[in-house]
């Protein structure tokens, strides 16, 4: 399952002896590169912490996601890639906030290209003889670079005790705030949310006496559908 705007988060240990924190912020999690939208977007970093932060951002295309044939690779600054993402290094001070931008470069793609950026804290040498134990952590953003033109559709398949969603388009579609409601009782259940990718297909259990209904986005674009 893909959560609605959750922050995947990466944690790194490093021996510490201060007693002062650092706390990386971010005001957002998910960049969506729609067509009709602008071609970049920020993410606000906050040390909302006491110390000097240095951060490391790693840009990845993830191919193949959600299946057991996902990859990652990184895009790295000796090769031309399809977005831009800058600062790749930056130091917050204390209270300090920064913008991270990411940005189409070139053309769209005819079907919706899927990336992670990588925001994490970096730790320095241990000087000191007592240690302890810090932890660090990252973010792993997701950014979504949107075809220029939409095509193809959401189908869905209602069989005994399941309902299957397939997504045959060529754009990512999310599902939240998602029931499924006993029609003769009114009596619901809450469903979890989901994000299909391109060819991506979705199966979950629906009794024959539910009727199941989920708000459905893609990018700005919100509809409400049942089952």
């Amino acid at each position: 399952m893909k959560f609605r705007a959750k922050a995947f988060a990466a944690i790194v240990c490093a021996l510490w002896s201060a007693t002062a924190s650092a706390s990386l912020v971010l005001d957002k999690v998910i960049i969506d590169l729609e067509a009709d939208g602008p071609a970049r977007g920020d993410i606000e970093l906050l040390n909302d912490g006491e110390e000097r932060m240095y951060v490391a951002v790693e840009p990845f295309e993830v191919l193949n996601p959600d299946t057991d044939f996902e990859k990652r690779v990184e895009l790295t600054l000796e090769k031309s890639a399809p977005i831009f993402v800058s600062p790749r290094r930056l130091i917050l001070e204390p209270g300090e906030r920064r913008l991270l931008r990411i940005a189409l470069l070139g053309e769209r793609p005819e079907v919706e290209r899927i990336f992670r950026v990588r925001v994490r804290p970096v730790s320095g040498d241990v000087v000191s003889e007592t240690d302890g134990l810090k932890v660090l952590v990252g973010y792993d953003t997701l950014v979504l670079l949107r075809p220029a033109l939409e095509a193809g559709s959401v189908v869905s398949d209602r069989e005994s005790g399941s309902i299957s969603v397939e997504n045959r388009s060529n754009s990512s579609v999310e599902f939240f705030d998602g029931k499924a409601c006993i029609i003769v009782t009114q009596e619901c259940r809450t469903l979890a949310p989901n994000r299909l990718y391109p060819g991506e297909k979705w199966v979950f259990e629906a009794k024959a006496d539910e009727q199941v209904e989920f708000l459905q986005a893609r990018g700005r674009r919100v509809v409400s559908v049942k089952y």
